[in-house]
């Protein structure tokens, strides 16, 4: 204490004109950054690579795919986290396809090819909206040009989103995601028709 108090007496001029305070400084440069944007999570896929190309077989059958989800695996998630959900979102469009939330905390990753259900059995507790080919769960790209696509993880800080239901529909999901996230992560490939 005593050499801040000498620090900051040796920083001010005879005139009294310095602006700083050495606490003040030393605050700042040692303190929390309460701004700090929150974690940005790992997001991978054996399927495809970030910036990389979106295979057939995670497309709608009208582009000649199986509309199979990919395996996703995370890491480097913020402390507190209680569950996880992920938004797949066309970027071209701002459209997002589909949603799967109330994935345990403890997951770490979630399989290829989960089923299309409302809870599906591949991933215990997990729920889905209906995607925008308005059954439940994945569906994959569907354009008629090239698109890119977003895989989007948020850690919730809670158990389950709050106010989701069966009815819940994917923007009304992203509203509730936002609010409770503690940090996110992306995945984004390019698809070509």
């Amino acid at each position: 204490m005593l050499s801040v108090a000498l620090f900051s007496l040796a920083a001010c001029g005879d005139d009294g004109s310095s602006t700083v305070d050495a606490a003040t400084e030393d605050a700042t440069q040692d303190g929390p950054d309460i701004d700090a944007a929150p974690p940005m999570l790992t997001l991978t896929s054996t399927a495809y690579t970030d910036g990389g190309t979106i295979p057939s077989a995670q497309a709608c059958a009208n582009r000649g795919g199986m509309n199979q989800s990919p395996p996703l695996a995370w890491g480097n998630v913020p402390a507190g986290t209680m569950s996880f959900a992920i938004v797949f979102t066309d970027l071209n469009n701002g459209l997002p396809h589909s949603a799967i939330y109330d994935i345990p905390g403890t997951a770490t990753s979630i399989p290829g090819m989960v089923e299309n259900a409302y809870a599906p059995a591949s991933v215990p507790g997990a729920h889905t909206t209906r995607a925008y080919t308005n059954q439940f769960g994945y569906a994959g790209p569907c354009p008629n040009e090239p698109h890119m696509y977003e895989q989007k993880i948020y850690a919730l800080a809670t158990a389950t989103v709050p106010n989701a239901t069966m009815t819940t529909t994917r923007p009304e999901l992203i509203l509730e995601l936002t609010a409770n996230n503690l940090g996110t992560g992306t995945l984004t490939a390019m698809f070509s028709p």
